[in-house]
This record gives structure tokens, sequence and C-alpha cells, in this order.
């Protein structure tokens, strides 16, 4: 009950408040500009109030207070608003990086240019147009090789700077995308240990009820780095500890850490980035023996089940008889010299001058999509070096009877790859199938796998590295090395069965390359790119004429002389033929779509950019209006606490003269 006393307990309650209150706003105001720091406010409550009892009567007064105590420090915190700040943090992030990237893509291509592969590309086309014009001018002839190797040389520098900027064979090279893969996944296992030790210190220091608000803080800043290097998903339990994910994997569980690791299969794959128990790389595949996926981006596609019930082959010939000696000409095994026809692709056939090594070298460099070789039997052995029955040998007879004498029999027949995905059907070439998009899935043997195709890493920075490395790059990759080598084999086709200033025919232009890929047969071919070493050494090997058939009973064509360009006149207008899009794109044609499709994402990311950052800059001002510090509104309640504060002094300075004057007055 109430007391002479009284009054100073309560005054003195109010000198304490306004002293805790004014500590705090002094805290805020220092902290005015501590990246992460939320506002904080004293939250104050009137103390239980206690009963005046009448001096003379058992009735009982009015309650009185009881002065004022300070319940807790209160940081002025949002989590809803957070939370979205943390989702849309990843989201910024992935559309930077990636328009950073793109933008360092769209620098190497140089398009528009003055030094660009569709310029060399049109050199290269007049050069040969040039030529025909006079087939026996050396200057020419030298301007070809020139050209041709200004082509080689911007082809493979384009090549070369996507490759580093990938990084899948240069790791150690600074800025590569796959050295910023390992930096990334560093950072984000350093600060997924300094989450946890924050949850277990603001456990310790929250035991006794109190809040840790600098230490949540701290954790809400972290929270944000690492959304900035990955999507996350985060809850706090009821104790308030902090369980973050990333997309499958638990990083941070309480004050429990479970790190990402970075694996690497081979060089051509690159690397991933995966947090399960199994060590390597990983194969999404319950039943590894029959199928294995590789996430080439990071798509989110749960549980799906693959029935594999046939195997793609790979389609293999032999001659029936065998041959020797096989350096004899093959006219002494009755075969006779005209033209023959390989894959749709017609060749003349010297028989008196050509061995059965002279006729598999022939085929090999043709780029006909078959491996040939004499085995110690001396049989003729064809393999197709890609698998499916579109990808079979076809082999006819024209004036030469080659095949009928060879009489060629299935080692191995071409066979499809037949499987399903849930109720859908599918026959591909190839065993390695990318019908899902984003998903690699290569199928082993007959039988029935469950993949699991949840990616772990589904945002932020290091989502848009792997999949700019794996996805936009790697196409832009294949789809030069796919232009490099077409316009290799189609000019090698045309130069073949032309004729040098010394009246030879059957030289290739380009090196014959063969990549040994069943499913890429032009994988790294600009690496492999050059001209012919005879070609360079003796411009006279450049088959710019072309052979005529002089009497009906003619076997072989007849050189039609060093004056005659009209080989090199056809070798000019594949500029004009459709190689590409089932016969519907030219060679520019083709390199445009695939320029112009990476300057339309690049495009596409900057927009996206443009549209995150202003959302992430009206979700902060809406944050720093709540939780910021205004330095005005502080200093006003500074000065409130500072009248509450001097006047509860007064009121003990009241109190303590009305207690002298009982106390010492009144003797």
């Amino acid at each position: 009950m109430a007391n002479s006393f009284s009054g100073l307990n309560i005054a003195k309650s109010g000198i304490f408040a306004q002293r805790a209150a004014m500590e705090v706003t002094s805290n805020n105001i220092a902290n005015a500009n501590t990246e992460g720091y939320t506002r904080q406010r004293a939250v104050m409550s009137s103390n239980k109030a206690y009963l005046i009892h009448g001096m003379h009567t058992s009735t009982v007064s009015p309650a009185v207070g009881n002065g004022v105590s300070v319940n807790s420090v209160e940081a002025m915190r949002d989590v809803y608003m957070n939370a979205k700040i943390v989702n849309e943090t990843s989201t910024n992030s992935f559309n930077d990086t990636s328009n950073t990237l793109l933008k360092q893509v769209e620098s190497i291509i140089n398009e528009p240019g003055k030094v660009s592969i569709a310029d060399e590309l049109d050199q290269y086309w007049a050069a040969w147009q040039d030529l025909a014009n006079d087939p026996s001018d050396t200057s020419l002839r030298r301007n070809l090789i020139e050209e041709s190797n200004s082509l080689i040389s911007i082809f493979k520098e384009v090549d070369s700077q996507l490759r580093l900027l990938q990084g899948k064979n240069f790791k150690t090279s600074q800025g590569s995308i796959e050295n910023q893969i390992q930096d990334c996944v560093k950072e984000i296992n350093t600060l997924g240990q300094y989450i946890a030790d924050l949850n277990r210190e603001i456990a310790r220091s929250e035991i006794a009820g109190e809040t840790a608000n600098e230490l949540r803080d701290k954790r809400q800043v972290a929270l944000e780095d690492l959304a900035e290097l990955v999507d996350i998903d985060s809850f706090y339990n009821t104790k308030g500890e902090l369980t973050v994910s990333v997309g499958t994997h638990t990083l941070v569980q309480h004050e429990y850490f479970k790190d990402l690791r970075v694996e690497l299969k081979n060089s051509e794959l690159g690397s991933t980035v995966t947090g399960t128990d199994h060590k390597g790389y990983p194969e999404y595949s319950d039943n590894p023996e029959v199928a294995t996926a590789v996430l080439d981006h990071t798509v989110a596609l749960n549980n799906v089940t693959v029935t594999v019930s046939q195997i793609a082959k790979a389609h293999s010939q032999y001659s029936f008889l065998t041959y020797h000696p096989l350096t004899g000409p093959l006219s002494d095994f009755g075969i006779t010299s005209g033209s023959y026809v390989i894959n749709g692709r017609g060749f003349y056939l010297d028989a008196e001058h050509t061995t059965m090594k002279d006729l598999a070298k022939t085929i090999n460099e043709a780029n006909l999509g078959i491996e040939a070789h004499i085995n110690e039997s001396g049989q003729l052995i064809m393999n197709a070096t890609q698998t499916g029955t579109a990808n079979q040998i076809c082999t006819a007879d024209g004036t030469s009877n080659l095949f009928r004498v060879l009489n060629l029999q299935d080692q191995t027949k071409a066979q499809d790859c037949i499987f399903n995905f849930g109720d859908k059907e599918y026959v591909t070439q190839g065993n390695e199938v990318s019908v899902i998009e984003g998903v690699t899935v290569t199928l082993k043997k007959v039988g029935v796998a469950t993949m699991d195709l949840r990616p772990t890493i589904t945002g932020g920075k290091l989502k848009a590295l792997l999949e700019t490395r794996d996805g936009d790059i790697q196409t832009l990759i294949d789809g030069f090395n796919k232009l490099a080598y077409t316009i290799m084999t189609e000019t090698n086709s045309i130069h073949r069965i032309g004729y040098g200033l010394d009246g030879q025919t059957n030289r290739n232009f380009f090196t014959y390359y063969q990549s040994g890929d069943q499913n890429s047969p032009y994988k790294d071919c600009i690496a492999n790119m050059s001209l012919e070493d005879f070609i360079t050494r003796d411009l006279t090997t450049i088959a710019c004429a072309g052979g005529s058939f002089i009497n009906e009973t003619d076997r072989l064509p007849t050189f039609n002389g060093v004056g005659d360009g009209s080989n090199a006149i056809l070798i000019a207008q594949l500029k004009q033929t459709c190689f590409f899009n089932d016969g519907k794109s030219t060679f520019n044609d083709y390199y445009n779509e695939i320029v112009t499709a990476i300057a339309a994402k690049s495009q596409k990311m900057e927009n996206e950019l443009t549209y995150s950052t202003n959302i992430m800059t009206q979700l902060e001002s809406q944050r720093s209006a709540q939780a910021g510090v205004s330095l005005d509104e502080e200093l006003s309640n500074l000065i409130k606490f500072q009248h509450a504060y001097n006047a509860a002094a007064k009121c003990v300075t009241t109190i303590d003269e009305m207690l002298d004057k009982i106390i010492n007055g009144m003797i």
C-alpha cells in the first residue's frame, strides 16, 4: 500500500524509465548509418496500482498508479518485409549477374563490328569468287589462303574467349565463370557457418527472456548477403532459431551447418554444386546402371520415372571378302573405276590407282559421319560415328561396281533409342537425350529408373553463373562449332571433286576432322580447324577447276584445264545454299540467328534487371520508413524524454521538500 515514500518510488521509476528511453534513442542516433541496423524503442508500461484506504473508514478508495517500468527494448523489425527483401535479393542478383555475363559475351562476339565472324565469312566466300574469275592468278590464290586463315583465326579467337569466360578448361583463371562458382560456394559456406554461430549466440543471449536485437540484425544482414549468392528458404522456430535451406539441401539448422560442395565430373561438363552426402558428381537416379542425369541448367522437376525399352546403336559394316595385299590397287580385285555414293554424296574411284587403305582414307576424310579402317584380315570396316537409324550407312554403286564386289555385311544394325518419361514415349537417335529442358539424361541399358530432378541451386548469383556457363555460352560454342564444321565439310566435299593446277583431284581444302562423339560430330571442331599443309605449301593444289566426261564411255571425268574456275564457283555458291534448320537457313542466316538469340537474351536480362532493381528500391524504402533511423524523429524523442526525465526529477525534489517539512518542520 502507499506510504509517505511512495511518491519517491514513482518519481524514481520515471527517472530510470526516461533515462533508459534516452539511452535507446542515443543508440539509434549512434547507429544511424550502420548497415542492417533496425531502429529500437523502449517499451514502457505502468506498474500495478495500489489501493488508498481512508483514514477513518475501511472503505476502499480509488487505486493510485505505482510508476512506470521498461518492459523491453523492441526492434522495429518487419519480418514479412525482410522476407520479401530476401526473396527479391536473389532475383535481382540473378538478373544482375546474368546481364553482366551476357554483356561480356556480346563484346566477345563483337557484333556489329568490323572484325567479326560474319565479316570474315563474307571475305572468305568473296575470295573464292575472285579466284573463279582468274584461277591461274597466284596472287588470288594467295589471297584465298590469307582470307581462309583469317576466318580460322576469328573462329579460334571467339571460341577461345568464350571458353576462357566459361572456364571449364581454365578453372583456375581469375574472372572465369568456373572460378566465380568456386568462390561463390566458399562465400556461401562462410555465411552459412556465420549464421549458425549467430543462432547459437542469440539462443544463449535470450535464454533469460531478453532480446538480442543487435545479433538479430547481424543475422538478417548475413541472410540477405546469402540470398544474393543463392536462392534460399528460411524460417524461424518458436525459439527464434533460423533454419536455412538451399534447394533440397539444409544449409543451416539452428546451430548446425552443412556445407555445399563443388563437384567436377570432367572438363567438358564443368562443375556442379551439390550438398548431398554422396561424394562425387550427382547422378539424380536410384538406378544409375539404367539412366543418369545432368542438370545443365537449374530447373525443378521433382521425381520423374524413365523406362528404357531399347538402347540406340551405331551402324557398323564390314566387307564380306578379304583383300591382300593391302597395298595393291582395287582393280586387282575386280573393282572398276567410276562413280559411287556414300550417304548421299558422290565420289569418283580410280580403281587402278587406289588401294583399300586409300579407300578407307577417302571415306574418313569426307566427313560422312563414318569411321573407316582396314583390319588385319584385309576387310574394310565402316562404323557410323553416330547412333540411330537416321545415321545408318547408305552405299550405292554408280558406274563403279565397288560395293557389289565388297559385299558389305551388317556387323551391328542401326538402332534408335526408345524410352518413356511417364506415359509419353520418345524415340531418339542417341542415348544422351534432352527431351526435358535443362536436363541431359544418359540412357545406359534397358530398365526402369526414378530420378529426383530437384536441383540444389535455384536462384541468385550462383544460378546465373551455372545457367550462363552451361546454357547461353555453351549454346554459342556449339553453334559456332557447327557453323565451322559445316563450312569445312561442304568446302571439302566440293574441293575433292575439283582439280588443282597440277591436274590432281580428290584432295581436301581444310584438314579432315572427326570429333569421335556419336552425338556431336562438330564438337571442338574450331580448336582443330586448319588448312591442309599441302594447300599452304603449294598454291597449285587449290582445286579451282572442274572435270568433265569427254566421251560417253569415260569412267572418270577429265581435268578441264588451268583456266577453268567452275569448281571455285561451286564453292563460292555455298554461301547461298541452305544447310541449316532443315534446309531453310544459309551460313549467314544461321550465324545471325545464334547471335541475335544471345543479343535478345541480353536485352531481356537488362530489362528484368531494371525492373527488379526498382522493386528492390521500393522495398528498401518501405523498410527504411519503418525500421530505419530518422535523425529528426530521434532528436524529437530525445527532447521529449529529456523533459520527462527533468519533470520526474522535479517530482523527487518536491516530495523531498514535503517530507522535509513533515520531518523537520513539525518538531
